[in-house]
């Protein structure tokens, strides 16, 4: 009995900004700082336990030079649209939306065929996804061990980026659909080596998991509504050491650049 269980979650958030301006201005010397000055009817220091915020009320909105390659920062009312925000989840199942913690059991494996993620009795990975990032999404995949390994022993077997076929040992991933929102500005793309011939049936190119992130899916833009199915696959060869107690941890990572 083979068995890989998906155990964690993991949701990254990446935010770069930054903000100058000559109308609001900080002064220090080696004696004193003035954090901002500013012509305006009233404002303070606002603070707690968990955060800090300088506030004004009545002035003109203020800056200059808001935008680089890296950041864009905007001051003002009419600035405001939304709050950024990330989207994520990871269920398991044989259908979606599958369930949280279900894992990925794929039982006996055989020498005469590839064993696979099939809609049946071996549940799919199952991701939904949605970001306001405007500078796209990126999930990736972290192998704990780099493979199906027996928790008694050293025995592996080891993952890479292969089309697997019965009688030869290999073990990965690959994404089977894609898809988001009819109403997404932007569109989700599978990641070499992610995107070959992947189904539930006879197309079995996988690519690797191991100790590095490993982007399977990407946007360049916003999403809405991004759904993903990943099917898992491992095959064995005649010398593959017996056991039943081979497993893999995977963590997926979504990270949205603003």
């Amino acid at each position: 009995m083979f068995r890989i269980n998906f155990l964690m979650m993991v949701f990254t958030v990446i935010f770069f900004a930054c903000w100058s301006g000559n109308a609001v201005e900080a002064m220090n010397s080696a004696n004193f700082e003035v954090t901002g000055d500013t012509i305006s009817i009233g404002g303070g220091n606002s603070s707690s336990a968990s955060y800090s915020a300088e506030d004004t009320f009545g002035d003109l909105a203020s800056g200059e030079g808001l935008e680089s390659a890296n950041y864009k920062g905007c001051s003002g009312f009419q600035c405001v649209d939304g709050s950024p925000y990330i989207s994520f989840s990871v269920k398991e199942g044989i259908l979606k939306p599958g369930a949280e913690g279900a894992g990925v059991a794929l039982g006996s494996l055989s020498t005469s065929s590839v064993t696979t993620s099939d809609g049946v009795g071996i549940n799919s990975v199952f991701i939904l996804t949605e970001t306001s990032a405007e500078n796209g999404l990126a999930v990736g995949v972290i192998s704990t061990y780099s493979g199906l390994k027996r928790l008694s022993t050293s025995d592996t077997i080891s993952s890479s980026t292969a089309t697997l076929s019965a009688g030869n040992e290999g073990y990965g991933v690959c994404v089977d659909s894609v898809s988001e929102d009819p109403d997404s500005p932007d569109s989700l793309s599978i990641a070499a080596p992610y995107d070959g011939t992947c189904n539930k049936i006879n197309g079995h190119d996988v690519g690797l998991v191991d100790a590095s992130l490993r982007t399977v899916v990407e946007s360049t833009g916003q999403i809405k509504g991004g759904d993903v199915e990943i099917l898992v696959k491992a095959s064995i060869s005649p010398i593959s050491a017996a056991g039943n107690d081979y497993i893999d941890t995977l963590t997926f990572v979504a990270t949205g650049t603003y």
